[in-house]
């Protein structure tokens, strides 16, 4: 039978899971090349919200968590194949010759389009784990040091509980519709950037002869359907980064920051009258989660 019992309501551990989830953050870069063109990517995240349920069964459910962008930039930069307009005879000469023509406009070169969607909400639709004690010896403890010495320096021993994900679940990165235009914005702007040496007249000549340059440009670069689904599948699953986050999730709630923990031996009264403090070991954690509380029981060891 355990010597110790602890019980913490559902609802109490609501609250140490959201302590938890505000502490994470993930930052990644990353560039690549697919043949006709390369692309990149800078993002910074955090998490959000987030609903969680106990289980019987020692396990717990966690939805509805959102992944908020503090930095999402990704950029698209494509060689432009050269391609040339005018040269056309306005007035032919009868004898086989013309007297007037437009004149002969070239363009090509790298064009790249960077668009900011930073501030954009996405989801981990769902996370379950299991809870998991793992017991820790701090490194900054010396092999001569007694508990009390560790509790002295400030570096005692501790149990940790962890929350073990078995999945975690991130949904695609929710690009909305509007990012067509401001795609096709930026192209126009990359394009215009080509023409810079050309006196305005000549300009609006070559757009009036190019017409619309979105579709051969998304061709070029497997643009299929919409620019927002290119975008969220490009950086979802080209680049991996869904399986990125998860991992990283993943690991930070198995492995980085425990839900909870408390030192061992566990001080019972503290030092004060120049009386060192009471402090009692404990051995055998076992932790049981039910649909109501999450309870750690234990013995008292020597």
């Amino acid at each position: 039978m355990s010597h110790v019992t602890v019980a913490a309501s559902a609802n109490t551990f609501g609250q140490m899971f959201n302590a938890l989830r505000q502490n994470f953050t993930f930052a990644k870069t990353d560039s690549a090349n697919w043949g006709p063109f390369s692309a990149n990517y800078s993002v910074k995240l955090h998490l959000e919200n987030g609903s969680i349920a106990l289980n019987n069964g020692n396990n717990v459910e966690i939805a509805g968590v959102d992944i908020v962008w503090d930095t999402l930039k990704c950029g698209v930069c494509l060689d432009l194949p050269g391609f040339c307009v005018g040269g056309w005879c306005i007035i032919p000469d009868p004898f086989d010759g013309c007297w007037v023509s437009l004149p002969k406009l070239c363009i090509g070169g790298p064009i790249c389009i960077e668009p900011d969607l930073s501030g954009l909400v996405s989801s981990i639709s769902d996370i379950k784990a299991n809870l998991l004690a793992k017991y820790f010896i701090d490194p900054a403890r010396t092999p001569g040091e007694t508990d009390l010495d560790a509790e002295f320096n400030g570096h005692p021993n501790k149990w940790r509980i962890f929350l073990n994900p078995l999945w975690v679940l991130v949904d695609p990165i929710d690009i909305p519709a509007t990012i067509d235009n401001i795609f096709e914005n930026l192209l126009k702007s990359a394009i215009d950037g080509l023409l810079w040496f050309l006196p305005g007249w000549a300009q609006d000549l070559l757009w009036s002869l190019i017409g619309p340059v979105l579709d051969p440009f998304k061709s070029i670069i497997g643009i299929a359907g919409s620019i927002s689904d290119w975008l969220s599948n490009l950086l979802g699953n080209q680049f991996g980064l869904l399986g990125l986050i998860e991992t990283a999730v993943a690991d930070y709630f198995a492995n980085r920051d425990p839900i909870y923990e408390f030192e061992d031996p566990y001080p019972i009264l503290a030092g004060t009258g120049g009386l060192i403090p009471v402090k009692i070991p404990i051995r055998d954690l076992a932790i049981d989660v039910n649909s109501n509380e999450m309870t750690l029981a234990a013995n008292i060891g020597a």
